[in-house]
């Protein structure tokens, strides 16, 4: 059957058929949910980045603000040492004004006084300052007992104190402080201590009265 098979040959050759024509590309177009994605994240971290540099530039501010304050602080406790260095500086001029008044008042007792320390005071002892309370008839007395070979500081802040108890002008002598420290004479350095007596007189025997 020669026209079957013709036909069979047909649709067979119709089956296998492939289309081999190209196929159309698909073509992307623009998102603009992508694109408002894109902008949010970016404008997030410019955002971000923003914040921080003010954050950084407040603790800056604040850090140097912290700087100067700290600064008018010391400033102010120097000033506050200064103006209580100066007080002391009045007190001591005052103190020595009043002393020198003193003595001028009544320049034979206190002369009576003043030789009479003189020659109770050892070598290696002498006094800085001396205050006179006529009022309460009282001397106050600060100085430096300086090491000598063989003689010891306190040794002679002792004695001293031993000759004032035997002394017909004074009485009633209390050491009140004594400090360590060192003291240069002709450039070489000894153990000194410092030390306040604060001791009594008697005006009539001073004065020759008695």
């Amino acid at each position: 059957m020669p026209y079957l098979d013709s036909l069979w040959e047909v649709k067979y050759y119709m089956a296998i058929k492939v289309d081999l024509l190209p196929t159309e590309r698909k073509k992307f177009g623009f998102d603009i949910v992508i694109a408002l994605m894109v902008l949010l994240v970016v404008g997030a971290f410019a955002g971000c980045y923003w914040w921080n540099t003010q954050l950084e530039n407040q603790v800056k501010q604040k850090e140097k603000e912290l700087t100067d304050i700290t600064s008018q602080r010391d400033q102010a406790k120097q000033g506050l040492g200064n103006i209580d260095g100066l007080r002391k500086q009045i007190t001591d001029l005052n103190a020595k004004i009043k002393t020198v008044s003193t003595l001028k008042l009544d320049p034979v007792r206190y002369s009576n006084l003043l030789d009479e320390l003189s020659s109770l005071l050892p070598n290696n002892m002498w006094v800085s300052s001396i205050s006179i309370d006529p009022q309460k008839h009282s001397l106050t007395l600060v100085g430096v007992a300086a090491e000598q070979p063989g003689i010891r500081p306190v040794e002679s802040i002792s004695g001293f104190m031993k000759s004032i108890s035997k002394s017909k002008y004074f009485k009633n002598a209390v050491i009140s402080s004594t400090t360590r420290g060192t003291t240069t004479v002709d450039k070489n350095n000894y153990t000194s201590y410092s030390w306040n007596i604060e001791l009594e007189y008697d005006p009539d025997k001073a004065i020759g009265k008695i």
